[in-house]
């Protein structure tokens, strides 16, 4: 196997389980909308439904896009979003209050991010139905 061959398949290795990662949750969310809703009044987001509703729809709709390599340099970055907001919103507050237990996500986002934009840097790799 050439090395651009072995990058390609490597990018296509980051690229499906990071769709299916956001895909799920999105799914996830989808089947019961009200506990996204609910956390972010909770914590006091403003219009909670819209922008439950904006992640649920965004992570399913750009997970897919990210899992069959769908204009990954531009689909990337809704999800890149979320998870920056994730990270400021929930995680950075949670980490403070107990490091322990919350450092696990905290570097979770941070990996998701870093792949993320990886891809948006050098594109889908193989077997995607586009190649930016």
């Amino acid at each position: 196997m050439h090395d651009k061959d072995k990058a390609c398949c490597g990018r296509f290795l980051i690229r499906a389980p990071l769709g299916l990662l956001f895909l799920g949750a999105g799914l996830i969310k989808l089947m019961d909308p009200q506990i996204i809703i609910g956390m972010l009044g909770s914590i006091g987001f403003p219009t909670p439904a819209f922008f439950g509703w904006l992640v649920i729809l965004s992570e399913v709709l750009f997970g897919l896009a990210v899992l069959v390599g769908f204009r990954t340099k531009l689909t990337v970055w809704p999800l890149v979003i979320i998870l920056v907001v994730a990270i400021l919103i929930v995680w950075l507050p949670a980490l403070i209050k107990d490091f322990a237990m919350n450092f696990g996500n905290f570097l979770w986002h941070i990996l998701g991010i870093a792949a993320l934009i990886s891809l948006s840097m050098s594109g889908p790799g193989d077997f995607s139905v586009s190649k930016n």
